[in-house]
């Protein structure tokens, strides 16, 4: 080490080592996977089927690989595509490349429909050795928990059989993907440093710096961009392409491009990844009264629109007709109180202090496909008035008056009654002709509302009430023992005894029992009988007693 280089220029020899060992990171730097679609690129870096290992794909083996360098796309996340990771043919295996070194950025934009349609677009990279005599090329696409089908293009035209994918040499002698604004201007300040040492010493840096400049701003521009514009690949052709109609659930690569500047080959996928734009429709009119409070829960503003794919959530809003957009999640000033929007589109209007039909306008976007802008309409009313007879926006009800009631009116067993602040309803019950409770000005109550004629079977005699609690009524009723066979009786002679023996004078009679159940088939005493019965002075026919008269008398 030279000790004897004075402080300034120790410090301008070492000035480019900070900005170039930043570039550097930017350049390797990895970034944390979301799998979702696995785009695999697979290179024969010396177009020769007999070297390198075998890879299975939809469609098919493929000899001779020497790279396979995958790309995710997740749609969950933004930006969507990358990382990217690759392999080397190491002893007739696939492993990790201990030479890869990840372009920056790690992760970037997603070409929606870029391509027409709902083609998708997805540029990507691999890093491999310049091939002067070309390079074979296959494609192949999955996702990783099997949902979709998978496909593959192992040929120009997609076809079993069909021309293999070879792209000539490197079009240009170095070639470096600069499409990190920031990895170009450090990479410019490294070089422009350089340029100030050379002036230093040799004093004709100026000019070399201009070149050095000149040459960072065209590989700048002569880069492909991974940014999912097709624009900047200008007409170079598909190096494989399927036109077969895609299948629905299965992934479909319409068309592969390939491009290699020095060690890094640019690749640009053209497939359904199944984006779908979401698409708002007009909400409301919602109804909130001045100075309440409306809250609309999840999914709100979002229950009428087209979701798309990913589902969309709501990114920003605005006051109707313009103004700036807020972002979710943000509070505005609406309608004299306060409007906030959430991204699952629920949104609350709290305490607004002016009447009438004031709205809003809310963006949808599922961080891929373009969402559209749609409006919510929300009515304010005037305050509500407790107890006008009127259900206003705030009110669980309203009676017509502000009183919270215990009972329903005479005469009504149940009701609905509203409290005294119009907040709750109340279920009641009330006095009624027939509740078995005197009340409200009623002369009885026998816990009908039925004007009886008769008492009950068995009571002789009764008080009942009429139909409307006004009068009492005295009452008779049926009975066994009233001589009519009536309620069921099987017979009624007129008293409740069973009698043991016919009136006398009667041989045989039928008589009833003492509960009018049942007949009774009974005799009984008479003059001629041979029995001095009763009144008989004697009976002609005892045998042996005094001389008789017929009519049981003595001679």
């Amino acid at each position: 080490m030279n000790n004897n280089i004075p402080p300034a220029r120790r410090g301008l020899r070492s000035a480019p080592l900070l900005p170039a060992l930043l570039w550097l990171w930017l350049m390797l730097a990895p970034a944390a996977a979301n799998a979702a679609f696995l785009l695999q690129t697979l290179v024969d870096s010396d177009n020769d089927a007999a070297t390198g290992c075998i890879v299975a794909t939809a469609a098919g083996p493929v000899t001779g690989i020497d790279y396979a360098t995958t790309t995710r796309v997740d749609l969950g996340v933004v930006p969507p595509v990358g990382p990217v990771v690759q392999e080397r043919c190491t002893l007739g295996a696939l492993a990790a490349d201990p030479g890869f070194a990840p372009l920056p950025p790690a992760q970037w934009a997603l070409g929606v429909g870029a391509a027409g349609g709902t083609v998708d677009v997805v540029e990507t990279y691999a890093r491999v050795p310049a091939a002067p005599a070309g390079a074979r090329l296959a494609f192949a696409a999955r996702t990783d928990d099997a949902s979709w089908a998978p496909t593959a293009l192992v040929t120009r035209n997609g076809a079993l059989g069909g021309p293999p994918v070879v792209i000539p040499g490197p079009g240009a002698p170095f070639g470096v993907p600069l499409d990190n604004p920031l990895a170009i201007a450090l990479l410019a300040l490294v070089l422009a440093t350089l340029a100030v040492r050379g002036l230093a010493r040799h004093r004709h840096a100026p000019g070399a710096a201009a070149l050095l400049l000149a040459l960072v701003a065209g590989l700048a521009w002569a880069a492909i961009a991974r940014d999912g514009n097709p624009a900047d690949w200008g007409a170079i052709p598909p190096a494989a392409q399927d036109t077969t109609p895609a299948l629905p659930g299965t992934l479909h690569l319409d068309a592969v491009y390939a491009r290699q500047e020095g060690g890094v080959l640019n690749v640009r996928f053209d497939l359904d990844l199944g984006i779908r734009p979401p698409a708002a429709v007009a909400d409301g009119p919602y109804t909130v009264a001045q100075s309440a409070t409306l809250s609309v829960a999840a999914p709100g503003l979002l229950a009428n629109d087209l979701p798309g794919q990913p589902a969309a959530v709501v990114r920003e809003f605005r006051l109707a007709g313009g103004g700036p957009a807020q972002p979710a999640g943000s509070t505005i000033a609406f309608a004299g109180g306060t409007l906030t929007v959430h991204a699952s589109g629920a949104f609350t209007v709290n305490s607004p202090a002016l009447t009438g039909s004031p709205a809003f306008d809310y963006h949808l976007g599922n961080g891929l496909a373009a969402g559209s802008w749609a409006t919510a309409t929300v009515n304010v009313t005037p305050s509500a008035t407790c107890g006008n007879g009127m259900k206003e926006v705030g009110e669980a009800c309203d009676d017509g008056n502000s009183i919270t009631e215990f009972t329903c009116p005479y005469g009504t067993t149940s009701c609905i009654a509203c409290n005294a602040t119009c907040t709750a309803t109340l279920n009641l019950s009330g006095p009624y002709c027939g509740d078995n409770a005197v009340s409200h000005g009623e002369v009885c109550d026998d816990s009908n509302s039925i004007t009886e004629f008769t008492c009950p079977y068995g009571t002789p005699n009764c008080i009942a009430c009429n139909a409307t609690c006004t009068s009492i009524l005295n009452l008779s009723g049926p009975y066994c023992g009233d001589n009519v066979a009536s309620h069921g009786e099987i017979c009624d002679d007129g008293n409740n005894i069973d009698e043991a023996a016919c009136p006398y004078g009667t041989a045989n009679c039928v008589t009833c029992n003492a509960s009018c159940s049942g007949t009774l088939n009974l005799t009984g005493p008479f003059c001629g009988d041979g029995v001095k019965n009763g009144l008989e002075q004697c009976d002609p026919n005892d045998g042996g007693g005094p001389a008789c008269k017929p009519d049981c008398t003595l001679l």
